[in-house]
């Protein structure tokens, strides 16, 4: 074997290498994993400890162990369709380790066509394919891969060393962590959210709930472990400074009123692999760039049956969205000018512990807890949008209802507000290029991008005649300027986004639970469900829809939003919410193109009313029971689309830079 006789020849050179990795052929064979994988790789490194317990023990090998996924193919890269084949099963193959074990960092992947060879690389920063070459005409450089891999350090072949993996004891158990942070180590008990790390490239954001190892084994901690933007500050800095703020602007009370009702980290660190901070380009990418002028790799990967790596969701949810997908596409030629200059994003990794372990939205099934979450929130941000910050990320997994009682804390259950990487001081006026948030509940205009209860000056011909009486009118007017051609106004995330997407938390909570003593029949829920797929669809262009049902809230009905009528009351309350939302909004608006800041001052009015609501006994008593949930999707600062309409379906063709 090739590879053997390189790796003797390379010890009988330098007698102080220790081989670390071996490659094993493993054609047709599945590697398993605890979430039903469909990955078949035709060969992949792996330990040499593993490899010799796997042999001796008969079993398969598994994600978790391999880490540089092999196809084999003999028709050369020209063979489109084969091309395609191998790329597709390549990058889900690398797409699979990179989703499924929280242990990796980056992870590589190698190619062999007829006598192309090719290397592949990915991590939370990019995803990269070198220039294939010959590797019987150019054997030095197949030398150097296969030197290079079988003697590589386990953090150079991508492995986190300050995770370690506990392995199940038994055929039920679930694979947990011992994970490092500071001088402090945590046991994980369970996954609570890891659906972020299912795409390759990205934040990869992963949730346990953990105990500490020295500490009491019932005292419970939540860890959050991220890979951050180099540009941005961590959570726990975006906390403390705004913390300073309120008390800076609002005073020591108003800081702790603040202070209440958000999580409280007890540890947190930015992650270290020795001296060196663990990020995607100074560290993985050993500091180097990419050149202006590389070729482009459409990938084509095909939805993979039975793959997914979702560890939560509910029942009804669908399989996994898959990153790469999509129809054949071409090889974009070098210099094409349709594509941007390809850049790997730098991100650093962060980890950060709160003491708090409380339910998200999307869980808490009674009605009161939901309400009394919604107005502990809203009384915080009072203060924080007082204070001039902006948090640019409410949703049902950012709001959390903290039942001390359940938890065994001797303190008063509240509502808390979580995940602060979004948050910011904002400075009026200043735009806002991009879009923030959880799709399903970013305001309007955040979708837009567009200021969009601007006085409709240009319509208000239609106001000023009677069409029944006299229509030739219409035949007289040269042309009517429609709101969208006006010069638009630069657009500033203000706190009116983040209450209208507090709102948007209570109509999703409608749209998507019933009433547990009166369930929908099968008529009421094909209505409502087509209506949640208007209003929470994953499409740019959703921003009319919401737009419309936000401007008619005053007048809608449980009937007409297509609700159960046990839902009336609580209706009622998110019909006001929307009217002082949308009255706010147009006041606010109304003297452009200046923005009315006094306008924003909706938080008494609206925390009053979920205060009201809170303690209502049709209410509060109310238990939810969940129906089919529509797929999260966040959307970060890399993504400068505005109201397109390209839904992640859509824009699932992505390409490979190819080096």
């Amino acid at each position: 074997m090739i590879f053997a006789e390189i790796i003797t020849a390379a010890k009988a050179q330098n007698l102080d290498l220790v081989q670390e990795f071996v490659l094993k052929l493993t054609p047709r064979a599945r590697v398993v994993s605890e979430r039903n994988s469909t990955t078949k790789p035709d060969g992949h490194f792996m330990s040499l400890e593993d490899a010799t317990r796997l042999d001796r023990e008969g079993e398969k090998p598994s994600v978790y162990e391999v880490w540089d996924s092999h196809e084999f193919k003999k028709d050369k890269e020209s063979v489109r369709h084969v091309m395609d084949e191998c790329v597709g099963q390549l990058v889900y193959d690398m797409q699979q380790i990179m989703a499924l074990d929280p242990c990796r960092r980056f992870a590589f992947g190698t190619s062999i066509m007829n006598r192309s060879f090719r290397l592949w690389f990915c991590s939370r920063g990019t995803f990269l394919t070198a220039k294939p070459f010959d590797f019987l005409s150019d054997p030095e450089k197949l030398v150097r891969v296969f030197v290079s891999f079988a003697f590589a350090s386990r953090p150079d072949a991508g492995w986190d060393t300050s995770m370690a993996c506990i392995l199940p004891t038994s055929p039920t158990e679930k694979r947990r962590y011992k994970i490092q942070v500071g001088s402090k180590t945590y046991v994980t008990i369970k996954m609570l959210s890891d659906y972020a790390a299912d795409s390759p490239i990205g934040r990869a954001t992963r949730v346990w709930l953990v105990v500490d190892e020295a500490g009491p084994p019932a005292r419970y901690y939540v860890l959050k472990d991220v890979w951050v933007d180099a540009e941005r500050d961590t959570e726990d800095e975006i906390r403390s400074n705004l913390l300073k703020d309120v008390e800076e602007k609002c005073g020591s009370n108003a800081r702790a009123k603040v202070e209440r009702h958000l999580l409280t980290p007890v540890a947190f660190e930015k992650l270290h692999i020795g001296a060196s901070a663990d990020d995607t380009t100074q560290l993985i990418m050993r500091g180097g760039s990419l050149p202006q002028n590389l070729h482009h790799l459409k990938l084509t990967v095909f939805q993979q049956s039975g793959s997914s790596t979702r560890s939560q969701v509910s029942p009804s949810d669908n399989a996994i969205d898959s990153v790469f997908s999509g129809t054949r596409e071409r090889y974009l030629q070098q210099g094409d000018t349709g594509r941007k200059a390809p850049q790997v994003t730098s991100r650093f990794h962060y980890r950060i512990v709160f003491a708090e372990r409380a339910t998200t939205l999307y869980d808490e099934k009674n009605l009161g807890n939901v309400l009394g979450a919604l107005a502990d929130v809203t009384e915080a941000l009072q203060w924080i949008h007082k204070s001039n910050w902006v948090h640019r990320d409410i949703s049902c997994g950012n709001v959390y209802w903290y039942g001390c009682k359940t938890a065994g804390i001797e303190d008063k259950s509240r509502g808390l507000l979580g995940d602060l990487e979004f948050a910011k001081a904002r400075i009026p006026g200043f735009p806002h290029e991009i879009r923030t948030g959880t799709f399903n509940f970013m305001a309007s205009e955040v979708i837009a991008g567009n200021y969009l209860f601007l006085p409709r000056t240009g319509f208000s011909i239609f106001s000023s005649f009677n069409l029944r009486q006299d229509p030739a009118r219409l035949l007289a007017i040269d042309s009517i300027t429609p709101i969208s051609s006006i010069t638009p106004l630069p657009f500033n995330f203000n706190p009116l986004h983040d209450m209208e997407s507090i709102w948007w938390i209570l109509v999703y909570i409608l749209y998507f639970n019933d009433d547990g003593k009166n369930v929908a029949d099968a008529e009421l829920a094909n209505k409502r469900a087509a209506k949640a797929q208007l209003l929470f669809a994953q499409d740019g262009l959703i921003y009319q829809e919401r737009q419309l049902f936000l401007e008619a809230s005053l007048h809608l009905t449980v009937q007409q939003s297509c609700l159960s009528l046990s839902f009336g009351p609580i209706f009622a309350l998110a019909r006001a919410m929307g009217t002082i939302l949308y009255a706010a909004y147009c006041d606010s608006e109304a003297k452009s193109p200046v923005i009315d800041e006094e306008a924003f001052g909706v938080h008494e009015a609206l925390h009053q009313i979920l205060h009201v609501a809170r303690n209502n006994p049709q209410i509060n008593t109310v238990q939810l029971v969940g129906t089919t949930r529509p797929q999260k999707r966040k959307i970060e600062d890399t993504e400068h689309s505005r109201g397109n309409g390209s839904s992640r379906s859509k824009r699932a063709r992505n390409s490979t830079n190819n080096s």
